[in-house]
């Protein structure tokens, strides 16, 4: 059992919210994970809106066909933690399913205030290591809108922590700097990935590493258009159930694929080595 949090420290978008969420479909799909895939987000609805489109109630093979209102949301969760009556279960009562007993995800807040969200993101850590005992794996997409203090506390109850950054070299001199200035990222368990990879661009994975002088080769999750448009769609489950019925793939998706599986098995890999403390 992990808790993977994935996090930028990008101004710009690095494409976290999409990666992420193409990871937990793989894992929970080929690898038949229980994945909780955990939003922290504030008036941000990219992850929810990756699988769930209002003017499409289509559903994958094996969701649910009437997806759940939560009509308390994170807030009620939230609740629970705070007159200690939280546990596992309880945290699955408050999620919405997108792969039955594989694939569920905690929105995020529903508040607009800031101050509110703010507190409720003090128990976004509790609630992590508490799904970590009922769930395979949990996916954190850390907001940068998350308090410094709230955020301290995830990254400190993840077993890996997942820097996202962007192909280029503001973005790879940003990482190297904050690498230098913060003992943090520079632990065992903290890895880096890149999301719209393009295997054509001077700043392969590979050069990446050599700049940055990393052990490790950054993960990737490659660009391809027919993923990005289900992405807007809210039919990413569609997306992987056509790539699977497929005899043979084309060249983009077949890249895709294959890429997206060396990054979920190198992660499986870094789950076991920290699991056996050897990170």
């Amino acid at each position: 059992m992990s808790v993977i949090t994935f996090v930028s420290e990008d101004l710009k978008e690095t494409a976290q919210t999409c990666s992420i969420s193409a990871i937990a479909t793989a894992m929970a799909i080929e690898h038949n994970y229980k994945i909780l895939l955990f939003s922290t987000e504030f008036i941000d609805k990219t992850l929810e809106n990756c699988f769930w489109n209002p003017n499409n109630r289509r559903r994958g093979l094996f969701a649910n066909a009437n997806v759940m209102d939560v009509s308390n949301g994170l807030e009620g969760l939230v609740r629970t933690f705070a007159s200690n009556r939280a546990s596992g279960e309880v945290i699955r009562s408050y999620t919405k399913p997108v792969l039955k007993d594989r694939l569920d995800i905690l929105q995020g807040p529903k508040t607009v205030d800031y101050k509110e969200y703010a507190n409720i993101s003090n128990y976004f850590s509790q609630i992590a290591d508490v799904a970590n005992q009922t769930y395979d794996i949990v996916l954190i997409d850390l907001s940068k809108k998350v308090p410094k203090e709230s955020k301290e506390k995830i990254l400190g109850v993840s077993d890996l922590v997942v820097v996202n950054f962007s192909q280029n070299m503001a973005s790879i001199n940003n990482f190297l700097k904050l690498k230098l200035n913060n003992e943090f990222y520079r632990k065992s368990n903290v890895l880096l990935m890149m999301g719209r990879y393009n295997p054509n661009s001077k700043y392969t994975n590979k050069n990446v590493a050599r700049f940055l002088k990393e052990k490790n080769i950054p993960l990737v999750v490659p660009y391809n258009i027919l993923f990005s448009d289900e992405c807007s769609d809210g039919r990413i489950i569609d997306y992987f159930l056509k790539i699977q019925r497929l005899d043979g793939y084309d060249n983009k998706d077949t890249y895709f694929i294959k890429q997206l599986r060396e990054t979920t098995n190198s992660l499986e890999y870094k789950m076991q080595e920290k699991k056996n403390g050897l990170l």
